[in-house]
Formats: C-alpha cells, structure tokens, sequence
C-alpha cells in the first residue's frame, strides 16, 4: 500500500480535499478586500492553498494558508488544510495538531476525519485510524461513505481482523459496486478460505473495472493453479513477469516454482 502526495487520490486508503475544485484556481490579491466578507476570503485563500498544494507551489500555499488561518483561526476547513500541508511537509506534530482542531471545530467533519484517518494509517497506527473510520463510516451525509468502509477493511486486516474486513468489503461494494480494492481483497480472502468459484466471480468483476494489477495477476495464478489450468496460470504469469518484474508478487511467484 503506497501512498505519494496527499492531495492526489491513491488506493487503498484515500485522502479527500475539503475544497471541490473547477479549474485552475488563483489567488487574487486581496479577496478580503475584494469580497468585503471574511468567509468568501477564508474560502478563496483555502481554494487558492490547495491548488497551490497540487502543484507542489509550497510557499505560495504556506503563505496563503497563513493569510486564512489570520482571519478564521478556528475554521475547520482552513485546519484541515494546514493539516495536509503539515503531512506533505513531514511535519508530524503540526499535522496531529490542525486535524485535531479541524475536528474538535467540527465534528461531522468526515472528509477532514478521513484525511487524519489516512496520516494515521501511514504511521502504521492502524487501530486509531480505525476509530477515526468507523465514525466516518456512521455519517449518512458523507458522500464518499464507501471509501470509509473500504478503508476500514484495509485497516481491519492490518490488524487481523479478517471478518470484519469482509464485512466493510461487502459493505463499500453495495453502497458503490465499482470499487476495485474491495473486490480485489474480497478476492484474495476468498481464496484463503479456499472458495475457488467466489475468487473466480471477484477476479472476473475486478477484470471488468481495473487495469492488471501484481495482486490481481497473482491472486489470478494460485487460483488457476487450483482448477488446474496451465494455460491460464501461463498467461497470468507472463503478465506478471512482462508488467511487474519488480512487484513482491512477481517474487513471490518465482519463489513458488
């Protein structure tokens, strides 16, 4: 599981801007002066600080998030913000401290609740980014509720907890059916539990909704290693081979000849 820049949705556990952007946003030179509304200038300086983010513009983000934080200090959205920025600039202390005050200025904040969710799974703190998730998952009004529950699988087997991954799974896969890492790992537990026909459907749908990934590939191998089919374990393998000489699952396959 890797996960880059922040500000970009990456798989399995996704981080979401607060701010929905259209097109290129630019700052202007002073929206407090030209709005006359402190909230419309909170919201252009946030815009502008997450395009700024996108780009890798770090000093031009740092400054505008600081022109927002002087006039709403206390603005969930603008310490959310910071907090992505804090997370893109490895700054572990200042990250933990605007997510934490993102939240406590809104609870229902599930979008910045995710974010934190995501920081914290990469600090391999599973277990809080679990209840970080489970709240996100019990909000109705979040949009994106799937990814929660998608993520709260990925969490779930982290730590062990492989019915409950199952089950958020399931669950991300009925509230969006075109989720690629929930079927994925819907496959791969399948066919731990040795149930080839359900690995097969999930692979078969996988297939459908996603370009070849290793684990799709290898998940692909072992099954039809099962059903003895040497050419279609001969096609897996040459995928994996050709696509991802350097994948842990390519090393894994070698390993198992």
């Amino acid at each position: 599981m890797r996960l880059r820049n922040p500000l970009k949705i990456v798989s399995p556990i996704v981080v979401v801007v607060c701010v929905v952007l259209s097109g290129c946003v630019t700052e202007t030179n002073d929206p407090l002066a030209q709005n006359k509304d402190p909230a419309k200038a909170v919201k252009t300086y946030v815009e502008a600080a997450t395009r700024y983010m996108q780009l890798n513009q770090m000093a031009n983000a740092d400054r505008t998030l600081k022109r927002a934080h002087e006039i709403a200090p206390d603005d969930p959205a603008v310490n959310n913000a910071l907090a992505l920025f804090y997370t893109i600039e490895g700054e572990d202390e200042q990250v933990e401290r605007y997510y934490k005050k993102a939240l406590s200025g809104d609870q229902a904040f599930s979008q910045a609740r995710n974010n934190y969710a995501s920081y914290l799974y990469r600090k391999e703190r599973y277990q809080d980014a679990i209840d970080q998730l489970e709240k996100v998952a019990k909000d109705y009004r979040y949009q994106r509720r799937y990814t929660a529950f998608e993520n709260l699988g990925v969490c779930y087997l982290k730590v062990g907890e492989r019915e409950d991954a199952r089950k958020a799974f399931n669950r991300a896969l009925q509230l969006n059916t075109n989720m690629p890492v929930s079927t994925l790992e819907l496959a791969e537990l399948a066919l731990e539990d040795g149930d080839n026909q359900l690995t097969e459907r999930y692979l078969r749908k996988y297939e459908k909704i996603a370009p070849s990934s290793p684990k799709q590939l290898w998940i692909g191998i072992r099954l039809q290693r099962r059903l003895g089919d040497k050419d279609k374990v001969a096609s897996y393998a040459l995928a994996l081979k050709s696509m991802f000489p350097g994948s842990d699952e390519y090393k894994a396959y070698k390993a198992s000849l």
